[in-house]
């Protein structure tokens, strides 16, 4: 049996990446930070906070008592703050680059020393270009720098297979701070983790482009 850890899984893609985990016979991990939002099809939750950073090795720590090791790590998790860029108070950016940028680095590299040979890990970006638009300067930087931090990470981890996801727009709860109306043909959660989890059992690694229904 596969498997897997959702950093964000309270959110919309990462709850539907739990379902769907667990849809398809697989051990599915949550971790959040509001663990009550966790689905709870989950076979455990363990809560982290992206603006401290030693919260997520304390759990790794909680998953490690529960799994021999993981095959698939997704961090999905992620968050926006709708503002120009001059308007965008220091706490406001950090906030943003925390969950979206640095709890990437947190969550993976404190997820490696529980990774099987064959392990894969997953972030969830976004295609940048086209969401570089007034007030969503903060949310833009931290998916740019998440595509460049996910470069030099699958270089540093060759042994195993390493996935962006370029994600375009879903209807969650997210869109509640867009400054702008979802896009027609967005996606449902549960079509955006069918396409996450299609692309890992297809044996594939690189840059998964998922574009709008």
């Amino acid at each position: 049996m596969p498997t897997g850890l959702v950093w964000g899984a309270s959110g919309g893609i990462g709850a539907a990446l739990v379902r769907e985990m667990k849809r398809r016979g697989w051990a599915a991990y949550g971790a959040a930070r509001d663990e009550s939002h966790v689905p709870s099809e989950a076979d455990g939750v363990v809560s982290f906070d992206a603006d401290w950073p030693d919260t997520f090795r304390n759990a790794t720590f909680g998953v490690a008592q529960a799994v021999e090791s993981l095959d698939l790590v997704v961090y999905a998790a992620g968050g926006m703050h709708p503002a120009t860029l001059e308007k965008t108070e220091p706490t406001a950016w950090a906030r943003v680059m925390a969950a979206n940028l640095s709890g990437a680095q947190w969550a993976l590299t404190a997820s490696l020393p529980l990774l099987s040979p064959s392990a894969h890990l997953m972030m969830i970006g976004a295609y940048v270009d086209r969401i570089s638009l007034p007030r969503m300067g903060a949310y833009v930087a931290a998916k740019a720098g998440l595509e460049a931090w996910a470069t030099i990470f699958a270089k540093e981890n060759r042994k195993h297979r390493v996935t962006l996801v370029r994600m375009p727009a879903v209807d969650t709860a997210f869109w509640r701070n867009v400054p702008f109306k979802l896009p027609a043909g967005a996606l449902t959660p549960e079509q955006a983790a069918n396409a996450v989890l299609d692309w890992h059992e297809g044996g594939q690694s690189g840059v998964l482009e998922i574009e709008h229904g």
